[in-house]
């Protein structure tokens, strides 16, 4: 290449001339919009649903925790008024709840591998 040349300036670079859509390809992209605009309007739909599930899920737990708590009151309501010691009261609140049960972390075991020490004599 030469330096007396010069790039052509971008007015002079003619442009590429597109070729009309044909009528198939038009349908095609309308229905592809259609199917789109259904898509979107199902997937908002699924999030509401999903989200009024998590909430009413959220909901019910909480209930049920004040449930729980009023049952240990009432039951503790019923205790107060003898003179049992606190022992037999802890023993009777222990009976009453069971213990959580928390699942152990899994373990992953990798296989332990051994290597062979090489000796080079001289």
């Amino acid at each position: 290449m030469e330096d007396n040349e010069e790039a052509k300036p971008l007015a002079e670079i003619p442009e590429k001339v597109k070729r009309p859509r044909t009528e198939k390809q038009i349908e095609a992209f309308k229905k592809a919009q259609e199917n789109r605009a259904k898509n979107i309007l199902l997937k908002k739909e699924q999030g509401k649903k999903a989200l009024e599930e998590k909430i009413l899920q959220k909901a019910l737990s909480i209930k049920k925790k004040q449930i729980n708590k009023q049952y240990d009151l009432a039951v503790l309501d019923q205790i107060s008024d003898d003179e049992t010691p606190i022992e037999e009261i802890k023993q009777k609140h222990r009976d009453i709840t069971p213990p959580p049960v928390r699942s152990l972390p899994q373990t992953i075991q990798t296989p332990i591998q051994q290597t062979k020490k090489t000796f080079t004599f001289l």
